[in-house]
């Protein structure tokens, strides 16, 4: 009897299972050996896919963030109301994804830019231009924002996109430092409170 031909690993399969290893143990800690093991892939396939554990990183950065950025424009799409009570429910939906997280891995972007950015040029490029394409983001979001009359316009959208990223990066390390979620909450609240239009009444 002729055995049937084992399945072809998937890439994005790999891809998925690394980030989710360099997310809750970091790049560092985390062994060639744990990756082949938990991927399921020999190391003779892992490199006919990756040049190298650095390139494979760098591949999962941006897996990551064409997945997060997709999935964040179909789950605005979905909601109604303006955009900044949409922009409001999401990045709450997010602390509270935080909140029942009991390890407190945090977000893979973030974790990579604390640990490696300045490790190498391959990384500090991946991660700049991450970032560079999260503020892009923000920003456009500022914009539409302020368009609609929800959001402050003494204050440019690309300095709001900045503080707000600024901010939330520094609540995401005491989130990890203090294994609670409070800090970001509270930064989600004093966000909000200082980007949106005042009220004239006071």
């Amino acid at each position: 009897m002729t055995r049937g031909r084992r399945p072809a690993h998937s890439r994005e399969k790999i891809l998925e299972k690394g980030a989710e290893l360099f997310t809750r143990n970091g790049y560092h800690a985390t062994g060639l050996k744990e990756i082949l093991d938990t991927c399921e892939v020999s190391k003779g396939s892992f490199y006919n896919f990756f040049e190298n554990k650095e390139h494979f990183a760098v591949e999962i950065l941006q897996h990551y963030k064409s997945i997060e950025f997709e999935r964040w424009d179909e789950q605005m799409d979905a909601l109604e109301g303006s955009h900044f009570s949409k922009i409001t429910r999401m990045l709450s939906s997010a602390v509270e994804e935080y909140e029942q997280d009991a390890e407190c891995v945090g977000c893979l972007l973030a974790n990579l830019s604390g640990e490696v950015s300045q490790a190498t040029p391959l990384f500090n490029e991946a991660i700049s231009h991450s970032v560079n394409e999260v503020l892009d983001s923000i920003e456009e979001d500022m914009r539409i924002c302020q368009a609609e009359g929800t959001v402050r316009t003494d204050i440019e959208p690309r300095k709001l996109a900045e503080v707000s990223w600024d901010h939330w990066q520094g609540a995401l390390l005491r989130v990890k430092a203090e294994r609670s979620s409070a800090p970001l909450r509270n930064h989600l609240t004093t966000l909000l409170a200082l980007i949106k239009t005042p009220d004239p009444k006071g």
